[in-house]
């Protein structure tokens, strides 16, 4: 059974930037300028977090197929658990 993928488009680096200009942009003027940065590495990180875990996850489905049972035995046994 083939697995159905998603097709990685490239992006450049403008359209990060971009992206990420509109983001700061929607805090700008109802945060404090001192609190801005905590804001956003606060985001950065969940970020970086949600897409390693999704990563790990696809991972898991490519190695125990579609038994979901198996995948979340195997994700409680992580050192680190992201919570449903």
């Amino acid at each position: 059974m083939e697995k159905a993928t998603t097709p990685i488009l490239p992006v450049s680096q403008d359209e990060i930037n971009n992206i990420l200009w509109r983001a700061c942009d929607t805090f700008r003027g109802t945060i404090d300028a001192s609190e801005y940065k905590n804001y956003l590495l606060v985001m950065l990180f969940v970020k970086y977090v949600s897409d390693a875990w999704t990563e790990h996850y696809e991972q898991l489905q490519a190695q125990y197929g579609d038994d979901k049972d198996r995948i979340l035995r195997r994700l409680e046994r992580e050192r680190f658990v992201l919570p449903p």
